[in-house]
Formats: structure tokens, C-alpha cells, sequence
């Protein structure tokens, strides 16, 4: 059959037409059969409209069809039904096309409209279409490293202003030039084929009729959403809009709203039949994705409403106008806890507030300022006009500011209005997060039940009776009984057996005519420390109200052999105990790993030549080969020792290129710790080193053109671009095999561009966010924070004098101590908590270090931490973290009394000692003197002479230095070797 295949592959394989008739009646008999069925699932279809190829094949199958009399059933409704409801996997690539969405209007429109509209320039809306198209299609353009392959567009960018409007779908660019008026732009963008779209109105200048009206159409969005969940029809959403309107007393834009309100959209861009419209009795499932388009057109706009308007406006010229706003969402299962109020999940989040869209470059005060201008006699008014355009804007004391001052005044006042949003989407969020804590606690409540009480003390046994004590026992020696883990003392003349670990140490004291072994007992009454086993603490706090405990034992002896035996095996069998209990409780909270299923068919996933981290065995590096199989990976070393990574253990797959980085690494951290060596781990990791086999390391110099240096360069960018894309094929690889076998794993990469410098482990690293973890993994040891563990973050030190802050990372788990990242640089500050916004996680700052220990301790017992209210509900308390932002707020004037002394004084070190551990404080008090050192630097600087002063001043001394040493050399010849040198 292959061989008479068309060349044109438009008549498809040749078949014998006896054999072909044989087929379709057969299947022809089984269509009928089922006919019945079909008609009453779908009803009855009409003429099928679909274009399709014609080929042979096709058309001796529908004139077999025609002459069997079978009646059609179009059945497209309920395909698209099927495709509109995602998959989980389907999410993931729709967020990443709305974030590519996102950033081409944020990196590539908006400048570029700014650029035209600051310089006055005259462009085409096709053109500017056409440059935002070529940012799609080739992402690196706006610096986004998105794989071209993955990217195109949906359609051709939609870029409208000048009155000339159209909401519909088929709406194109004019050829004619940008109007500075109202702007609608639509873009969209496919990452994998999957689509999202966004619509954004930009105004310039407008009237009061314009911005009142766009503040409406806001309004009929968000009443749209409140209809788009499970079970509502389709048709509720132009519904909701219109009543939406007629109860705001704005009947006049019902004409101005359009037919079509939105539509679903997946891999096809517009599924015809999910319109939001009128007649559409389709509901609304879960993990629907539509984009909703809201917009008024052709609303009327007259001369009365333009009155307060500048004569250079150009909105004056337009009658009429439209304004429309656009996203994409998912349709979210109806939350029975939150009363089913949950809305649809928004995946394109760029701005579309008022404030954020609107554009003002000609005042009216313009006018009157032009006007006295030109009555003044000069006669280049046009000149100056142009001048007082090109340097910016009129200021309050009637100057034209500065573009360089204009450019810092707008970055303040945008930084002063992103702030002012964030604190405002921040209190909403700390509201849900308690409301989310509060439910996630009841349930664990109700499923726990007294599951976590603690366990009781365990009385300790030595011998169950005389009887079995070692048989060379004497009444006065010390006996160590290493088998029962015993210490036998004569008291009295009466061997008493003691279990070791109620000793805390023993001690030798010098010895004179006699040896001396003194024994410690951990009692009550004094503070126990982490060493004392769990045990043992129990013990004495059950026993210690009525028990009386033995602190010392002194025993002396002229014999020194039996004491100093004695010493030397109870510090070998505390030790001994120590070790077992410190492994015990290292596999504690071990999780039996299923074991590795090895891939039988098809070719095994593999990459050589990696070094593992931790080290497997006592070496210091580990080198060896990864592998992909069915149910995990197993990295074998180069001297025989396996490690398995089961998929079901893996949280976070993370896969860092080596940009700007000297290795590539592929890190997982796992969900339960698993034993390498003698501890155990939540992270493995595996990488290879950007370096050649050879270096010359010679100190001679070489010319920037010297070919062998340029030799070595491109050589480096080929190992780094070679290694690069051989993890990246594993990685992809991995993604296909665990997908294969019902355990899909997905690589995350670090966002570069977000990254920022800080402390967590006392040195200074990159951090960088991902989509779901905040790592460093270039270091060690690694710092990982998985989003989905973290409760709150805490912003410390946030002072207008300090340079840097700290970063507190608080747990879900409050049973652990927060995550410090110290050291950040201020001007990462507002960077840092806008992508925690982005990710909806709450925080708060201060500008004083508090002490966690203690608070997380109170945390911890405390069980209405997340209630608003006290123990008699009436009493009124902070819920959750917002004390920290209360402590913010009472601050007040000690803060201004601590800027003007040392931001790192030596109190503040020593409070931050008690503050944290030592390992931290250490790390931070270094930091803290270099940075205290710099400021006086700096002090000395200002208050002393400045560099040229300085630098005058050292040339005049050391002329002054050459001038005196030429002089007593000069004398040193003329009065001879035995002459005293003058001073």
C-alpha cells in the first residue's frame, strides 16, 4: 500500500474498489445500529460545513454514506466541551503564556508607546503592530530567554486610537498614524501552543467623561466575574453586565456594550461555540479557560464634555470614543468552605487600574502660559515652544523642568504608587492567609484527634534482679557492664547498678598519693542541655516533685588501674550510646523509598561525567552517571555506589544553566530526607564545571587580540552551550519518562533578572526565585525554600539610614525556626516584594531585629494565633503576623533617635547575639564591622578634605620626601663616609 502512496498526498493510498465497498458496508451496519443512540445523545445534524481535503478515500466514503441514507450528527459542540475543560498539565502552560503576554506589554508596547508619545513621533499603528509582532516571534529582543520554537502569535497585534475603533475579533491595525487620545491595544501570544490574550485601554489627556467611563467599564469586569462559575450558563455573563449597568444609572452604554463579551480559548485562540453572549445556554465548568473582553463602543463625546480639556489635546478632536479592558481566566470547583464566593483565577495580571493607564502631557494651565509668552514681543515664540517641548514639562514655579529631572521625579512617584498598591493588595492577602490557616488547623484538628500526644517517659532497666549482675563484681570497684549499658558504684559496701545515660559526664581530677574519679548525674534543678536524651528529660520532670536525685559521686582510690579503667570505659560507652541515639534520630522521620524500577524498553536516559552533592561514600567528590527509569533516577558513581531518587519523593526539580555561573547543576529537593553517608538530606544535587582539561596559568600577559586567548574564549562558549543543551535534553527527557509512567516531574529554572545578593549561610551569594522555590545552589550549603512551607516573610532593619536588611522566612511549620537571608542591598527591596505579592505571600517590615526564638516559642503555644479576637471572643487582638506591622507602625520616635547613631554598634551586636544562634551572629558581626568601617570611611570624607585636596596635598609631600633625600645624599659626598648624616 506504501508504494502507490500520492506523491501530492492528496489522493492518499490506492485501494482495491471491491475490498473498499466490503469495509463500508460493515462499518455502514454497525453506524445504523447505533444510529438511534447518536440521534438521541446529539439530535439530529445537519450537512456537515467542515472544509476538509478531498481526496478518493473520502469521497467514496461519503457517497457511501449518501447512498446508505444515514443521516450526519454534528458532534463539534460536545468536542469542544471535552477540549475546554484543562488538565493540570494544560495550567501550567497557559500561566506561562499569559506571562509571556505580561511581559510583551510591559517590555515592548508600553515603551515603545511612551517613546512615541514623549518624542511627539508619527507612527503607524501597522508599524508599531509589526515591532511588537517581531517581540513574539523572537522573545530574546526584550531579553525574555524563551525557546523561539515554543513561541508565536495568536494574531497579528490589534493597535487602535484616533476614533477609528472596532472591538470585534476580525479588528486589524490602519495604516493611519498613532493619535495621542485613547489607545486599545490587543495582544496575544501562544507559548506550546496554547493561547492568552489581553486587551488594555490607554488614555492621554482624557476628559472626566472618558476616565468615568473606563471606571465603569472596570466595574462591569469585575460583575462579569461574579457569574463565571460551575454551573451558571454562559449567557449570565452579557446578562450580568447589563444589569450591572442599569443599576449604576448608566443605561446610555447598553447600546455601547458588544454582542460578544468573550469566548473560550486553549489550543484554538476562539472556540466558537463557548461565545459569551446572549443565547449561549452552555454552563460553565470547572478549569474552563475563556478570555473576557468588556468594552464600550462608539460612546459619544461632545464639545461640553471636552471644555476642561488643553487646546493641544488631541482628544478634542475625537466625538466619539470606545475603551475596552481584556484577560484570561480559569474557572475555578466552587469552594464549598469559602461559601462558593470564589472568583476566577486571573492568569493575565498586568495593571489596568485608572491611575496606572492615564497619561498627561498637556495641562490646560499650557495655554494661559503660551499665551503670555507670545505677548511678551518675542518673535521666535515657535522656537521656544518647540525648546520649552523638548525639555519637558512645566513645574509649580512656572519652569520647564529638566528630562533627567522629570524621568526621576516619574521612577519616585511610580515607585510611590506601586508601593501604596502593594500595601493594599497585602492586607488582603494577610486576611485570607488567616482565614486559610484557620481552616487548613480545623481539619488537621478533626483528622488528627490526639494523635500527637506526647509519648510518656520510659522507666530505664538495668537488672530485674540481683541475681544477674556480672559475677566478678567487688563491693568496692567501679564495674562498667558494657553489655546492658550499665555503671556499677559500690555505695556503702553494695554494688548499685546506674544506667549510663543518667550520666552527664565523668571527670579525673589530678591526682596526689591517691586517684580520684568523679561521676556527674543530670538532676533537677538545674538547666538541661540539648545533649540530655529525650528520655532522661522526661524522667526528671515526671520524678523531680517528690524524688530526691543524686548530683556527684567522688570515689578515691590508692590503686589507680581500676578508677582509670573505669574513666576509659565510660567515656567509650557514653559515646557509644550518644552515637546510636543521634543515628536513631536522624531515620526517625525516614520514609521507606519504594524500590527503582529500571527502564526495560527504549533507550535509557543518561548523563556522564557529573558530580554529586553531597559526597556518596568518604571521598571528597563523587563522580559517576545519572539515569532515568520508570518510577525515579539512579546516579551510579564511578567506584560502584548507587544512590536512588524515587519520583514520588521529589518536590522541586530545578535545572540551572551555566550563565554567568561556572557549572550547570540539576538540583532536587525532596519531600522526605533520605540517607547519603551517615546523615540524611532533603536536597541532592548533580553538576559538571565550565572548565577545560588544561589552562595556561602562566603570568605572562597577552594582547586582547591575541588569537589563542580569542581561541580559548570561543572554546569556552561552546563547552558552556554544548553543556548547556545536554542537560537541558536530559532534563526534557526526564519530564517525558516520569510523564510515561503516571509520575510527571517538571523543570524549574531560576529567574535571573530576580535575583538579588544576600547572607543565608554567612557567606554572600546570588538568590534567585523560581516558580515555586527560593534557591542558591551554586554554594553550599544549599538554600532552598519551597513557597508552598512558608507562612509569612519578614522584612527587618528597614530604615531610611541602613544600606542593607534582613529577611526572616517564617515556616507553616512553627515548630521550626524561620530562614534568615541577611545582607540585602535596599535596592533590592522593592523588587523582592513586588514578586511576593506576585506569588501571594504576605510580609511585613520593621526597622528593629527581634528575637525569634522566643517569639516562634509563643507561637507555638499559643492556639488562637490566627483568631482576631481573645479567649472571651470579645477582647480584640492582632490575628496571625499583623503584630508585626503594628510594631511597625508604635515604633514612632526611637527610630529617629537610633539613625543618628551607629547602625552597628556593638550593642546591636550583642543584642543580635542573643537574637540568633551563634553560627548566624558570627557570620553577621563580620558583615556588620566591614560595613561599619566603610561609614566612617565615608564620614571621614565628608568632613575632611575631598580626593583632589588629598591628592595635592600627597604630590606636595613627596616632592618635599625627593627633596630631602636628594639633599642628604648630596651631603653625605661632600663631607665623606665618616660625616654624621644631617637631619
Amino acid at each position: 500500500m506504501a508504494e502507490n502512496v500520492d506523491p501530492q498526498a492528496t489522493s492518499g493510498p490506492s485501494i482495491d474498489v471491491a475490498q473498499f465497498h466490503s469495509r463500508a458496508s460493515k462499518l455502514i451496519a454497525q453506524i445504523k445500529k447505533h444510529q438511534k443512540e447518536a440521534t438521541d445523545s446529539f439530535g439530529e445534524g445537519e450537512e456537515w460545513s467542515v472544509s476538509m481535503m478531498k481526496g478518493s478515500t473520502d469521497e467514496g466514503w461519503l457517497a457511501a454514506l449518501k447512498d446508505a441514507s444515514v443521516a450526519s450528527v454534528d458532534v463539534s459542540k460536545t468536542v469542544s466541551l471535552s477540549m475546554a475543560v484543562k488538565e493540570d498539565s494544560e495550567y501550567d502552560i497557559l500561566k506561562k503564556a499569559a506571562v509571556l503576554t505580561n511581559k510583551i506589554f510591559k517590555l515592548s508596547f508600553i515603551p515603545k508607546m511612551e517613546e512615541i508619545i514623549d518624542a511627539g513621533k508619527s507612527v503607524s499603528h501597522e508599524k508599531i503592530s509589526e515591532e511588537v509582532n517581531s517581540a513574539i516571534e523572537d522573545p530574546s529582543k526584550i531579553k525574555l530567554k524563551v525557546p523561539v520554537d515554543d513561541v508565536e502569535a495568536c494574531y497579528f497585534p490589534i493597535i487602535q486610537s484616533g476614533g477609528d475603533y472596532s472591538l470585534k475579533v476580525s479588528a486589524t491595525s490602519k495604516p493611519s498614524k498613532m493619535k495621542f487620545d485613547v489607545i486599545i491595544a490587543s495582544i496575544g501570544a501562544r507559548y506550546q501552543s496554547y493561547c492568552a490574550s489581553m486587551t488594555r485601554t490607554y488614555f492621554v489627556d482624557p476628559p472626566k467623561k472618558v476616565t468615568g467611563t473606563y471606571e465603569t467599564l472596570i466595574d462591569v469586569q469585575n460583575a462579569c466575574l461574579d457569574v463565571m462559575k460551575p454551573g451558571n450558563p454562559l449567557s449570565g455573563v452579557r446578562k450580568a453586565a447589563v444589569q450591572h449597568l442599569k443599576s449604576a444609572k448608566r443605561e446610555d452604554l447598553i447600546p455601547c456594550l458588544p454582542k460578544n463579551l468573550g469566548f473560550a480559548m486553549g489550543l484554538d485562540y476562539r472556540d466558537s461555540d463557548l461565545i459569551l453572549n446572549d443565547k449561549n445556554a452552555t454552563l460553565f465548568r470547572a478549569n474552563m479557560v475563556f478570555n473576557l473582553t468588556v468594552g464600550f463602543e462608539n460612546v459619544p463625546l461632545t464639545d461640553a464634555d471636552k471644555t476642561e480639556l488643553s487646546s493641544k489635546a488631541e482628544v478634542k478632536n475625537l466625538d466619539k470614543f470606545s475603551c475596552a479592558i481584556g484577560d484570561t481566566y480559569r474557572v475555578l470547583a466552587i469552594d464549598i468552605e469559602s461559601g462558593g464566593n470564589n472568583l476566577p483565577e486571573l492568569y493575565t495580571k498586568a495593571t489596568k487600574q485608572g491611575g496606572d493607564v492615564v497619561y498627561t502631557i498637556n495641562e490646560k494651565g499650557d495655554d494661559s502660559d503660551d499665551d503670555d509668552s507670545d505677548e511678551s514681543g518675542d518673535g521666535d515664540s515657535d522656537s521656544d515652544d518647540s525648546a520649552a517641548k523638548a525639555k519637558g514639562t512645566m513645574n509649580v514655579d512656572g519652569k520647564r523642568a529638566s528630562s533627567r529631572l522629570k524621568t526621576i521625579k516619574d521612577s519616585n512617584v511610580d515607585a510611590v504608587e506601586s508601593a501604596i498598591e502593594r500595601a493594599k493588595i497585602q492586607a488582603d492577602l494577610l486576611k485570607k492567609k488567616n482565614e486559610t490557616r484557620l481552616r487548613e488547623i480545623a481539619r488537621k484538628n478533626q483528622k488528627g484527634g490526639d494523635a500527637d500526644e506526647e509519648e510518656e517517659a520510659q522507666e530505664l532497666k538495668t537488672y530485674n534482679k540481683g541475681e544477674d549482675m556480672p559475677s566478678n563484681v567487688l563491693p568496692n570497684q567501679v564495674k562498667v557492664d558494657m553489655a546492658t549499658e550499665c555503671v556499677i558504684l559500690p555505695i556503702s559496701g553494695n554494688p548499685v547498678p546506674f544506667h549510663i545515660s543518667t550520666i552527664k559526664n565523668v571527670v579525673m581530677p589530678e591526682p596526689d598519693r591517691a586517684t580520684y574519679l568523679r561521676i556527674n548525674f543530670h538532676s533537677a534543678g538545674v538547666t538541661l542541655g540539648k545533649d540530655v536524651p529525650a528520655n532522661v528529660v522526661k524522667l526528671i520532670e515526671k520524678h523531680s516533685p517528690f524524688a530526691t536525685f543524686i548530683k556527684e559521686l567522688t570515689f578515691r582510690s590508692l590503686d589507680k588501674n581500676n578508677l582509670t579503667s573505669a574513666y576509659r570505659q565510660i567515656s567509650e560507652l557514653r559515646k557509644r550510646v550518644r552515637q546510636r541515639e543521634q543515628k536513631e534520630a536522624e531515620e526517625s522521620n525516614l520514609v521507606e523509598q519504594e524500590k527503582l524500577v529500571r527502564m526495560k524498553e527504549g533507550k535509557v536516559p543518561r548523563l556522564s561525567d557529573l558530580t554529586m552533592r553531597p559526597a556518596l561514600g568518604k571521598g571528597r567528590k563523587t563522580i559517576g552517571q545519572l539515569e532515568a527509569h520508570e518510577n525515579g533516577l539512579r546516579f551510579r558513581s564511578n567506584k560502584g555506589d548507587t544512590l536512588d531518587i524515587i519520583y514520588n519523593n521529589i518536590k522541586n526539580c530545578l535545572f540551572q544553566p551555566c550563565e554567568k555561573e561556572l557549572m550547570v547543576i540539576v538540583h532536587f529537593n525532596l519531600k522526605n530526607p533520605i540517607m547519603i553517608g551517615s546523615k540524611k538530606h532533603e536536597n541532592v544535587q548533580f553538576y559538571t564545571e565550565v572548565v577545560e582539561a588544561s589552562e595556561q596559568v602562566d603570568g605572562n600577559r597577552r594582547s586582547m587580540y591575541d588569537p589563542d586567548e580569542m581561541d580559548q574564549e570561543q572554546r569556552e562558549r561552546q563547552l558552556r552551550k554544548r553543556l548547556n543543551e545536554a542537560f537541558q535534553g536530559f532534563c526534557k527527557k526526564v519530564e517525558l519518562v516520569s510523564g510515561k509512567y503516571g509520575n510527571k516531574k517538571e523543570f524549574d529554572i531560576p529567574y535571573r533578572d530576580l535575583a538579588f545578593t544576600g547572607t543565608p549561610n554567612k557567606e554572600m551569594c546570588t538568590i534567585q526565585p523560581t516558580l515555586n522555590c527560593l534557591v542558591n545552589l551554586t554554594e553550599t550549603p544549599f538554600f532552598v525554600v519551597d513557597l508552598e512551607k512558608v507562612d509569612h516573610v519578614h522584612f527587618e532593619r528597614i530604615t531610611f539610614s541602613s544600606k542593607a536588611f534582613d529577611v526572616i522566612i517564617i515556616l507553616k511549620d512553627f515548630t521550626k525556626q524561620p530562614m534568615r537571608i541577611d545582607m540585602i542591598a535596599n535596592a533590592d527591596k522593592d523588587g523582592l516584594q513586588s514578586w511576593l505579592t506576585d506569588m501571594e505571600i504576605p510580609y511585613t517590615e520593621a526597622p528593629m531585629s527581634l528575637n525569634w526564638k522566643q517569639i516562634m516559642a509563643e507561637v507555638v503555644q499559643d492556639d488562637r494565633f490566627y483568631e482576631d479576637t481573645e479567649v472571651d471572643e470579645v477582647t480584640p487582638k492582632p490575628a496571625g503576623w499583623s503584630f508585626l506591622a503594628e510594631e511597625d507602625e508604635g515604633a514612632g520616635a526611637g527610630d529617629e533617635e537610633e539613625e543618628d547613631e551607629s547602625e552597628f554598634s556593638e550593642e546591636e551586636g550583642e543584642e543580635s547575639e542573643e537574637v540568633s544562634d551563634a553560627s548566624d551572629s558570627d557570620g553577621f558581626d563580620e558583615e556588620d564591622s566591614e560595613e561599619s568601617d566603610f561609614d566612617g570611611d565615608e564620614e571621614l570624607e565628608e568632613e575632611g578634605m575631598d580626593w583632589d585636596e588629598m591628592e595635592k596635598e600627597a604630590a606636595i609631600s613627596d616632592k618635599k620626601r625627593a627633596r630631602d633625600q636628594a639633599e642628604m645624599e648630596r651631603s653625605e659626598r661632600q663631607g665623606g663616609g665618616n660625616k654624621k648624616k644631617r637631619r
